[in-house]
């Protein structure tokens, strides 16, 4: 086999499984629906093989599932998975917040920057992006990559709640003003009440996405 070849591979996948994962998030492959491989490799101008091995690790984060004899279908939207995946999250980005030290002081006009950003926003795409830019920035201080890596493969999992979410301008202002009062928290030296305001942040966007989807 050329090595050159091969070296491309990897790329490859990986551009595939962002390709795919963003489709996903945004719809265009409806919850529960077959994937025809076929078509579907045609269209992104790639082998079956690349496509399945990129399907295969969309699997393992969450976003597809297989069945032997009926190939891949997009995993179905649950209220039992955000019911299960929120705490997490909440538990671990208060970690990472009150482990971040006072390095953190130094993210306050970033952290009003981005979410007035946010609050101008009128584009899923832009609201999800600025949201998870917040939230990065927010805990950039924090020194446990481990506890950065868990944070960040989480979130991934959970962009498609994430983009539902972000369609909805109500939501988004609550989210808005959350921000601004962890922000307000933090210029007072108050973490606890940061890491509160933080958590009930999660919370309310667990509560409203469950609504969404009719699991309240």
């Amino acid at each position: 086999m050329n090595p050159r070849l091969e070296s491309k591979a990897a790329p490859l996948r990986g551009d595939l499984c962002r390709i795919i994962r963003e489709r996903i998030v945004r719809g265009d492959f409806a919850p529960g629906a077959r994937i025809k491989e076929v078509p579907l490799a045609a269209d992104l101008d790639t082998s079956r093989t690349p496509l399945r091995e990129a399907l295969i690790t969309l699997e393992q984060e969450g976003f597809v599932r297989s069945e032997l004899a009926h190939g891949f279908t997009v995993e179905p939207l649950s209220g039992r998975e955000i019911r299960e995946t929120y705490p997490i999250l909440w538990t671990l980005e208060t970690l990472a917040l009150r482990t971040s030290g006072s390095a953190i002081y130094s993210l306050l006009d970033d952290l009003s920057r981005i979410n007035a950003e946010l609050a101008r926003s009128q584009v899923s795409e832009d609201r999800l992006r600025l949201d998870t830019q917040w939230h990065e920035t927010l805990l950039s201080r924090c020194p446990n990559r481990r506890l950065q890596s868990m944070i960040s493969a989480l979130r991934t999992a959970m962009r498609r709640y994430e983009y539902l979410f972000m369609d909805d301008t109500g939501p988004i202002e609550v989210s808005v003003q959350q921000h601004q009062q962890i922000i307000a928290a933090l210029a007072e030296r108050n973490i606890e009440s940061a890491v509160q305001i933080l958590m009930e942040n999660w919370r309310v966007g667990m509560e409203l996405l469950l609504v969404r989807l009719g699991e309240p």
